[in-house]
């Protein structure tokens, strides 16, 4: 699983609702004391937006936790991947407020802790296929916290310093 290897190596803790509640209030932290115009900026032509970057973490994390909901339902269909820049220009991130934006995340994360925290042990550890690598639950819930951690990072080094 090279690609999501290194949002793996992200995660913060081997517990699944430690990893996911440091990486939620991480983000937070950061996010909060922007403005929405500061929301709106990028660092360089080409790039998403802090709003759009939001939107992409918001995207992401329900996508992985469909993929684990099919995987630990034991359901073996191999899932496709998808365009996230696609998803990207289609979202309306732009129209949205920080405010908004800051809901969703947390709504969606919220019900992502809630999802693995209900799932029985044996779930855990089963697997399916997705953007044509294998993985397991619990590593899906570790792709999405480094994810999360990996774009932090990103704001922290390449927006925050410009704002």
């Amino acid at each position: 699983m090279p690609y999501f290897d290194r949002y793996i190596a992200l995660s913060t803790s081997q517990d699944i609702e430690t990893t996911l509640v440091e990486s939620h209030n991480h983000l937070i932290q950061v996010i909060q004391p922007l403005t929405d115009v500061q929301m709106d900026f990028a660092y360089e032509e080409g790039k998403w937006s802090i709003k759009e970057l939001m939107q992409h973490l918001i995207d992401t994390e329900r996508i992985f936790v469909y993929r684990a909901l099919r995987f630990a339902r034991n359901d073996k269909t191999e899932l496709p991947g998808y365009d996230h820049e696609t998803y990207n220009s289609e979202s309306n991130a732009k129209q949205k407020s920080k405010d908004q934006l800051l809901k969703e995340f947390v709504a969606v994360h919220r019900a992502t802790i809630m999802f693995f925290n209900q799932l029985p042990s044996e779930a855990i550890d089963r697997n399916g296929i997705a953007s044509g690598e294998k993985m397991t639950v619990n590593q899906i819930a570790h792709i999405i916290a480094g994810h999360t951690q990996h774009h932090l990072s990103i704001i922290e080094e390449r927006y925050l310093p410009k704002l």
